[in-house]
């Protein structure tokens, strides 16, 4: 009786100790990827020239003819925060889909060469006149999750038509890797 008493105890020590480490493991690979989204500032710098929407507008159509009612998901292999980023992409496509919009989801590596792109998971959207409505970081936090969004504080203004132009992220904190094309 002893015995299996023991072997109990043994095994709730197990579990916990195994629940313990997973815990502990993942909560250190979340806070390795916690980092600016910009930490070079160059995407702020690139953004602040008055033809910045205007030259994604064209760079992006040479590559993609069809920018209108577009959003663009882009990810780069092998990033641990596309994880928690593609529960994100879901719900707006979800989203968007009632609204008509055409979502893409491309890696870094396949947009235009002249797009500065600091860090990664990003978002991308075209308006209804094709026109740079948003471009930047999902969400910002310690698991970049879609309770601190950053891009739907934007969103339902562009899919009403009700935004004042584009806007470009570049600040945030949170669960980004660094995109290996612009390195």
């Amino acid at each position: 009786m002893q015995s299996s008493s023991f072997k109990g105890v043994l095994v709730a020590i197990g579990l916990t100790g195994w629940v313990g480490l997973t815990i502990g493991g993942l909560a250190y690979l979340s806070m390795q990827s916690q980092r600016d989204f910009d930490p070079q500032q160059t995407f702020a710098s690139a953004a602040m020239a008055s033809e910045y929407s205007q030259d994604i507008v064209v760079s992006m159509s040479k590559q993609y003819p069809a920018l209108t009612k577009t959003v663009f998901h882009i990810q780069q292999e092998g990033c641990s925060c596309n994880f928690s980023n593609n529960i994100h992409a879901d719900r707006i496509d979800y989203k968007l889909d009632k609204f008509t919009y055409q979502s893409r989801h491309v890696s870094a590596s396949s947009l235009p060469a002249d797009i500065i792109l600091p860090s990664l998971p990003a978002i991308m959207v075209f308006d209804k006149q094709g026109e740079l409505a948003y471009f930047g970081p999902y969400s910002s936090g310690y698991f970049c999750s879609t309770s601190s969004a950053i891009v739907d504080r934007f969103l339902d203004n562009i899919l009403l038509n009700t935004h004042l132009g584009s806007a470009v992220v570049s600040e945030g904190y949170g669960c980004y890797c660094p995109n290996n094309i612009s390195e």
